[in-house]
């Protein structure tokens, strides 16, 4: 279960990772790595600039996170946000989705997409049912083509993963999705 980065490569718009201890956030208490991303000293904007994209674009990328409490918040948001959207079907999946556990998922912010073997392509973010881990990237611009100038931060991709988290947990399909997803994502 993954978001492919085709457009940026392997450009690590915040530089490289740090070694920094695991953290939990506030409400659910989910462990997560930022890789020193919640407080990151690069910002590189240059290529972007170069490329033309948008004031509004590099400034998201100069002034990621936001804030240092931004990263976990979004990690609580998401695990909220899929919460309620598996909330909404009603019936079992939505009394299931009450059970799905918090403290079994970890998130880990990562510099780039990342070439995934088993799909023959890089990612922008993944799910791993067996170890429970959630990988997404800092930020995923894509540089060229239809979707030039689309710009993600981990915010948007915490979301997805963590809706095949849960997709995972209950047993359903996760990808691909229709436009009533999860209500009526058939069993795997």
């Amino acid at each position: 279960m993954v978001s492919s980065a085709y457009g940026q490569g392997y450009y690590r718009f915040l530089g490289d990772p740090v070694t920094v201890p695991d953290q939990t956030t506030p409400r659910f208490g989910i462990t997560y790595n930022t890789q020193g991303f919640d407080n990151p000293t690069v910002h590189r904007t240059t290529k972007m600039i170069k490329r033309g994209a948008t004031q509004a674009d590099v400034d998201a990328v100069a002034n990621f996170p936001g804030n240092p409490n931004a990263i976990p918040t979004w990690i609580d948001d998401a695990f909220q946000q899929t919460r309620l959207e598996f909330d909404a079907c009603g019936g079992s999946l939505a009394a299931n989705a009450r059970n799905v556990s918090p403290k079994t998922v970890t998130v880990t912010i990562e510099p780039t997409g990342w070439y995934e073997p088993e799909l023959g392509y890089a990612v922008a973010g993944a799910y791993y049912p067996g170890t429970h881990q959630i990988r997404v990237l800092n930020i995923y611009y894509i540089w060229s083509g239809a979707d030039n100038g689309w710009l993600r931060q981990c915010s948007d991709l915490l979301q997805w993963e963590m809706e095949n988290y849960f997709a995972t947990e209950l047993n359903i399909q996760a990808e691909p999705r229709t436009k009533n997803w999860p209500c009526d994502a058939p069993a795997q």
